[in-house]
């Protein structure tokens, strides 16, 4: 038995036309408003989390997390995940310390701080975002942004501190940098610590830093 070919080829035609629609069809389909927010808050912050690789060797290969539409105001249970680029932001200036008190890495934790630079914004804007899951009414005056906002501060004058001339950096002045490094920890430590959220990580944390 044979299969006419000229049958065979009005199939597969009807089948590519019918991948076509499909297609076209899913083109024109809007996503909406909350996945299309989802989607490039996500984005934005797997492009902008650099923490990591600023102050470490590694390189940061977990996805970005998600950002929850979930219950807000009295409603909203503070959550680890929601506030987890903060709490790594904090144990990863052990290792920017860890080379700003090592003479042959300073320059490797200079450069770490001008990645951090790049964007000073993102984490205040991270820490608003979480602040305001629960404070619906002027979130932007909560102190505990204000925390973050000091911190990155603090972070971010080191590369101004320690870009001396010819790459010579006094003693006196790695160690004004890892003193303004360890302010921002225990600014992250306070924020963390009125948070909301305990695990035993985020606990120990804290009491590393008071």
């Amino acid at each position: 038995w044979h299969f006419p070919i000229k049958n065979l080829l009005l199939t597969m035609k009807t089948f590519a036309a019918l991948l076509v629609l499909v297609a076209s069809a899913n083109a024109f389909v809007v996503p909406s408003a909350d996945v299309r927010t989802s989607t490039s808050l996500q984005a934005e912050v797997s492009r902008r989390q650099f923490a990591s690789v600023a102050f470490s060797a590694a390189t940061v290969g977990a996805a970005a997390p998600a950002f929850a539409f979930g219950p807000r105001g009295a409603e909203y249970v503070p959550q680890y995940k929601d506030l987890k680029l903060i709490y790594e932001l904090g144990t990863s200036l052990d290792r920017l310390i860890g080379k700003f008190e090592n003479p042959d890495t300073v320059e490797a934790g200079l450069e770490g701080v001008r990645m951090f630079n790049r964007d000073p914004k993102f984490y205040p804007g991270y820490a608003k975002n979480y602040i305001s899951k629960s404070v619906t009414n002027n979130a932007d005056a909560d102190p505990r942004i204000g925390y973050i906002r000091q911190a990155c501060k603090l972070i971010g004058s080191t590369e101004a501190l320690l870009d001396g001339e010819f790459g010579i950096v006094e003693e006196s002045t790695t160690k004004e940098a890892v003193a303004r490094v360890q302010k921002g920890q225990a600014l992250i430590a306070k924020f963390l610590s009125e948070s909301g959220v305990h695990t035993d990580e985020v606990d120990a944390f804290i009491s590393a830093h008071p």
